[in-house]
C-alpha cells in the first residue's frame, strides 16, 4: 500500500466521521470562499461560478445531512440552501466593487448559510419526533426566505426584462420557496394537494405582482422590499392557519406590514 493511498484513506475516514456541526462549519467556509471568489475571477466565468456554487451547495448539504435524508426531504431540505447561495452570488454582481462591501456581504452569507443548515437539520429531525427548537428553526427559515425573495426580486428587476419574462422567472422561484416554507410547518412525508395549492397561491400572487411592478417607476430596493412584504404577509397568514393559530390580531399584523410596505412604495414612486 503506497503512502498516497494511505493518505487518501485517512482523509476520507476523517471527513466521514465528522459530526454535523463540523460539517456545517466546513460547508459554510467552502461556500463563503466561493462567493468571495466570484468577485475575483474573470467576468466571463462569473455566471459559470454561480452555477457551480449552487451545485456545490446541494452536494455539500447532502454530505452534511447524509445519514437522515429520505423521501421528500431530498427536495425540501435543499431548496433554501441552494437558492440562498444562488441569489447571494448573483446579487454580489450588483454591489460596488469595494472590499468593505465584499467582506460585509460574505460575512452575512456565512451567518445565513450556517443558520440555514441548522434549520434544515432541525426539520430533518422533527419529521420523526417532536423537538423544542422547531419553532426557532421555522422562524429563522422564514427570515432567510424573505432575504432570498428580496434578493431574487432585486436581481430580476435590475435586468430590465419584459413583464412576461419577470413573471416567468419569479413564479417558479416563489413556488419552490413557498413549498419549502409550508412544508417546514407540516413536515409531511409527501407533497399533499393542500401543500401544492397553497404554494401555487403565493406564487401566482407574487408572480402577478412582478408583472404590475414591471410598469411602475420604482427604486429597486423599495420594489424588492414590497415583494418581500407581500410574501411575508401571504405566507405568514397561511402558515398561521396551518398551525391552527390564525386569529384576528395575527391577520391585522400581517396586513399592517403589507400596508406599510405599500405606502412606502407609493411615496418613493417617481412618475415624473
Amino acid at each position: 500500500m503506497t503512502k498516497l493511498h494511505l493518505f487518501f484513506r485517512r482523509n476520507i475516514r476523517f471527513y466521514l466521521h465528522l459530526d454535523k456541526t463540523q460539517r456545517f462549519a466546513i460547508q459554510t467556509v467552502f461556500l463563503t470562499a466561493g462567493i468571495l471568489l466570484t468577485q475575483l475571477i474573470w467576468d466571463d466565468y462569473r455566471f459559470l461560478m454561480v452555477g457551480i456554487l449552487a451545485v456545490c451547495a446541494y452536494a455539500l448539504t447532502i454530505w452534511s445531512l447524509s445519514e437522515d435524508i429520505k423521501g421528500i426531504e431530498w427536495l425540501m431540505l435543499f431548496i433554501l440552501p441552494v437558492l440562498f447561495t444562488f441569489s447571494v452570488s448573483l446579487f454580489y454582481f450588483l454591489l460596488p466593487a469595494r472590499w468593505i462591501i465584499r467582506l460585509s456581504t460574505t460575512t452575512i452569507f456565512a451567518i445565513g448559510t450556517y443558520a440555514i443548515l441548522k434549520a434544515v437539520n432541525i426539520y430533518n429531525v422533527a419529521v420523526n419526533r417532536s423537538i423544542p427548537l422547531l419553532r426557532v428553526a421555522q422562524t429563522s427559515g422564514l427570515l432567510i426566505t424573505l432575504v432570498v425573495v428580496f434578493l431574487v426580486s432585486n436581481i430580476v428587476l435590475s435586468l430590465k426584462m419584459p413583464f412576461w419574462a419577470n413573471s416567468i422567472v419569479v413564479f417558479p422561484l416563489i413556488f419552490l420557496l413557498s413549498l419549502q416554507s409550508f412544508w417546514s410547518i407540516t413536515l409531511e412525508n409527501h407533497i399533499s394537494r393542500n401543500l401544492l395549492m397553497n404554494s401555487l397561491l403565493v406564487a401566482v400572487i407574487v408572480g402577478e405582482e412582478s408583472i404590475a411592478l414591471s410598469f411602475w417607476p420604482l427604486q429597486l430596493s423599495t420594489a424588492s422590499l414590497f415583494f418581500a412584504a407581500t410574501y411575508y404577509a401571504v405566507t405568514g397568514i397561511i402558515q398561521q392557519h396551518l398551525q391552527g393559530r390564525l386569529f384576528r390580531n395575527t391577520i391585522r399584523e400581517y396586513i399592517f406590514a403589507f400596508i406599510i410596505a405599500f405606502a412606502l412604495l407609493l411615496l418613493t414612486s417617481s412618475w415624473g
